[in-house]
């Protein structure tokens, strides 16, 4: 019984590391693009979402470029990982999915914004 525990402890402890490393690159891809977009980083933090970065507002297809860099960080992590460590590969595509998906608040739904805001601002130069 010990070693069941023990094991199952441990098999915890690994996948809950592995998740939230996958977090961390995930946010790294996020604070990375922005500094190379020339976006100035406020803070990165965690709260109960997850973690997050807080950075100045850029143009939409900056803001677009720094919330798909997350996600894609997510999806180099799979295609790098895949064959040698499944759960790792099973965090990131996790994360990846969440994060793309056009709920409130996520890098997909920033996304969708962006693409809007571009929408309007190029039909703002066409109508003229």
């Amino acid at each position: 019984m010990h070693y069941l525990l023990s094991y199952w402890f441990v098999s915890l402890a690994g996948t809950l590391f592995l998740g939230l490393s996958a977090m961390v690159l995930h946010e790294f891809g996020h604070l990375v693009t922005s500094l190379m977009v020339g976006i100035r980083v406020k803070s990165v933090g965690l709260c109960m979402k997850g973690m997050y970065i807080v950075r100045e507002a850029g143009s939409p297809m900056k803001n677009m470029l720094i919330s798909l860099a997350g996600p894609l960080t997510n999806v180099a992590l799979i295609l790098l990982f895949w064959g040698h460590s499944p759960k790792f590969v099973l965090a990131n595509f996790c994360l990846a999915i969440c994060n793309l998906a056009p709920i409130r608040g996520s890098d997909g739904d920033r996304v969708l914004h962006c693409i809007e805001q571009m929408q309007k601002e190029s039909g703002l130069v066409a109508d003229r």
